[in-house]
């Protein structure tokens, strides 16, 4: 059962929603004496503060970074997986190297996903990674005396 008050006159929800996006999008002004006023102190997009959206972009790019990572991790495992069960069912040598060639072409190509910005390759990742790592070593020395 629908009831009546949830529902436009035409029955047109595509329309109905585009218009309703239509007039939130539009800038409005203070709230007027009569007005339900239920986004008072909402900032619209539109109004957002410049100095914000770098922070939100990098936050973005952090999750996508991380996303990233993980799809690869993932896609790592199954294709260990996938070359453990085509040696296990005895399946031919050519596919099994095609798999193993396959999956380091791809790693090859998908690896600016795992690397920092800035990192070319793996040796510059492991160095900055050992340079973090006596830099946390001498933190804690110091943090410990």
């Amino acid at each position: 059962m629908n009831p009546q008050w949830n529902t436009p006159p035409d029955g047109d929800f595509a329309r109905y929603v585009e218009r309703l996006t239509a007039q939130a999008a539009q800038p409005r002004g203070p709230v007027q004496e009569g007005e339900h006023g239920l986004d008072v102190g909402m900032t619209h997009q539109h109004e957002v503060q410049p100095a914000r959206q770098p922070q939100a972009e990098a936050r973005q790019a952090t999750m996508g970074a991380g996303l990233g990572r993980n799809l690869l991790k993932g896609l790592g495992i199954a294709w260990m997986l996938a070359l453990l069960v085509l040696l296990a069912a005895d399946a031919s040598l050519v596919l099994v190297v095609a798999l193993f060639a396959g999956g380091l072409w791809l790693a090859y190509k998908l690896k600016h996903l795992v690397f920092p910005p800035g990192v070319e390759n793996w040796k510059q990742w492991l160095e900055e990674a050992a340079k973090r790592q006596q830099q946390l070593q001498q933190q804690r020395k110091r943090n410990s005396k």
